[in-house]
């Protein structure tokens, strides 16, 4: 009696698959194929390569008009995320691994301005430093926290004078 062999689909939606320790598995197996995700209504809004239970190619998601918000590559779940603006500026970028942000972010205005930075720290998890800019590029405050919790706050004027910690 022959054995029957179960081959994954080459495309799933995202909701099919499910994630364990930045792992993606379809039916308990790692998946290898095209992730597809859909909004709410149904939409056809994102694609994601994935190789071996992790994100590998271009992912790319879209505004429900198609057009493209963010655009990333990925080598083993590893990758630059970057999201857009309406106006096809840059809005965000930084370094992800599977679903958690590592290093420096930067965030940007619709004039491609520096608003803020967040720097995740490599060595301890849930251990972060904000900063956010006037228009002007001076730095209006710095926020840090550890284990999700708000630890210590500095604030600035436009002049760059300091004007109240925590």
């Amino acid at each position: 009696m022959p054995l029957l062999s179960y081959s994954q689909p080459k495309m799933v939606l995202v909701k099919e698959l499910v994630m364990q320790e930045g792992i993606y598995y379809y039916r308990g197996e790692k998946y290898t194929g095209i992730g597809f995700v859909k909004n709410e209504k149904g939409r056809f809004v994102g694609e994601e390569p994935i190789k071996r239970g992790k994100i590998h190619g271009k992912r790319v998601s879209y505004t429900t008009n198609g057009k493209v918000i963010t655009r990333e590559k990925f080598k083993q779940g590893k990758g630059i995320y970057r999201t857009y603006h309406t106006n096809d500026r840059i809005k965000s970028f930084g370094m992800i691994d599977g679903e958690i942000k590592e290093g420096v972010w930067k965030y940007f205005d619709r004039r491609g301005m520096l608003k803020a930075e967040e720097s995740w720290s490599l060595d301890v998890s849930d251990q972060l430093e904000w900063e956010k800019f006037y228009k002007s590029g001076k730095l209006e405050s710095e926020l840090y926290y550890k284990m999700g919790v708000l630890d210590k706050e500095i604030y600035y004027d436009e002049n760059g004078k300091l004007l109240k910690t925590d």
